[in-house]
């Protein structure tokens, strides 16, 4: 009797704490994933509010977007009855997501560049791929769908559209960073003739200086620029030992041709940076180093001038750079200088006629500047096309702040000292 009662309140018993514990295990990875989901939560609040502290507000609200798209979209696609449908859809909003998303970091946020020329030797090499920050200066917005990634194929496939490729299809628009343009800053930039043309130099002036070149250096607002090490130009120097100085210049990898003087066997010149220089007098290979400055040529028309200035490469200035809201007066030298900015970038369209200039048909006397400018040269500084050859960078081309080199092919041979190497 005893038996028959025992056993079935054991079966019952068993069965009762069995579901206890499953109960109690459901609880625990319950309460697991609650706490994981906060955590998660947490570092989505501290990441959106950093986000706004930085003054990216506009990505802390991209991201928010997305966040919600996405946990729509996994709540509603499991809901579609047919499983082969399902997956479907998933496939399809998966790709749509992440292509946007690529898309919204190219434009927005980092992109990819490949250095095309040598103006920026010693720092930047032919071949280098680079990677832009857009975050520092903010993302300039896209002013034709041609400038949107992967979109624009279906621009180039309508022959219309095509007909616009050139044109600005809307305003131009920037959204906030979290720094400004610096002096010293290197960035990338749409040039001032080709917009599809990308150029890398250093921003040596800011919106508002007064910059002049004397003698192979940079000053901005009577202050000497100084300059950085890596910066390339035509010296000459004395040579103590021509062999001790080809052994030293090829065991540290110096690149460049050094040229000695036909009537003077120990004086040469070569093309190379400040800190090329300094280690090659310090192993006291060279000695007496002076820059081999320009002169003046009248028949060279490819440099920035006023009516009567006779500038070079070496000697120019002094020059106001542009500033949003900077009044100038309108005379001869000032419609040299400026013209070129007023009519291409400022849309203004200023003419001269008799000494006198029209805007529109009316007379003017003075002008305002809409936007800032910039004076960029490169660090090679004899063999560049920079501001002092084709002028002011407008804002408007500024695309973003060099962060480093993602890798290098220097010599058609991989630099892996280079590899993310900072600026």
């Amino acid at each position: 009797m005893i038996f028959r009662t025992i056993g079935p309140l054991a079966k019952t018993l068993t069965k009762y704490w069995g579901n206890k514990n499953i109960f109690f295990g459901i609880k625990r990875k319950s309460e697991k994933l609650m706490g994981k989901l906060q955590i998660k939560g947490i570092i989505f609040i501290v990441l959106e509010l950093l986000l706004v502290l930085l003054g990216l507000f506009w990505l802390a609200i991209i991201i928010i977007l997305f966040t919600v798209i996405f946990f729509i979209a996994f709540h509603f696609i499991p809901l579609t009855r047919y499983s082969s449908l399902r997956k479907i859809v998933n496939g399809v909003f998966l790709f749509v997501f992440l292509l946007a998303i690529t898309i919204s970091v190219k434009l927005l946020i980092v992109d990819i560049y490949k250095i095309p020329s040598s103006s920026m030797e010693n720092l930047l090499y032919p071949g280098d791929v680079i990677i832009v920050n857009k975050l520092q200066y903010g993302p300039k917005l896209p002013r034709s769908p041609f400038e949107i990634p992967w979109v624009n194929f279906a621009f180039y496939m309508n022959k219309d559209a095509r007909t616009r490729i050139k044109k600005n299809w809307w305003e131009y628009s920037r959204w906030s960073g979290t720094t400004t343009v610096n002096q010293g800053d290197v960035f990338v930039f749409n040039s001032t003739w080709n917009k599809n043309f990308i150029m890398v130099k250093r921003c040596v002036g800011l919106p508002g200086d007064t910059l002049k070149v004397d003698n192979g250096e940079v000053y901005t607002n009577s202050l000497l620029y100084n300059s950085p090490r890596t910066v390339k130009n035509n010296c000459s120097f004395n040579v103590k030992n021509k062999n001790n100085l080809n052994k030293i210049i090829d065991s540290l990898k110096i690149e460049g041709q050094i040229h000695f003087d036909s009537k003077l066997s120990n004086r040469a010149n070569a093309m190379f940076s400040i800190e090329e220089f300094g280690t090659l007098h310090n192993k006291k290979c060279i000695d007496s180093v002076t820059k081999v400055i320009d002169l003046y040529v009248s028949s060279h028309k490819g440099l920035l001038k006023t009516t009567s200035s006779q500038w070079t490469l070496d000697d120019m200035g002094s020059i106001i750079i542009p500033k949003k809201g900077m009044l100038i007066s309108l005379n001869p030298n000032t419609f040299m200088l400026y013209r070129k900015i007023i009519n291409q970038n400022e849309k203004s369209h200023v003419k001269e006629k008799n000494g006198s200039y029209f805007i529109k048909g009316k007379a003017v006397t003075h002008y305002r500047f809409k936007q800032d400018y910039y004076f960029m040269m490169g660090d090679n500084r004899k063999e560049t096309s920079d501001s002092r050859c084709w002028g002011f960078l407008p804002e408007t081309n500024i695309i973003g702040k060099v962060q480093c080199v993602l890798f290098s092919n220097k010599n058609n041979k991989f630099q892996w000292d280079r590899l993310f190497k900072a600026l």
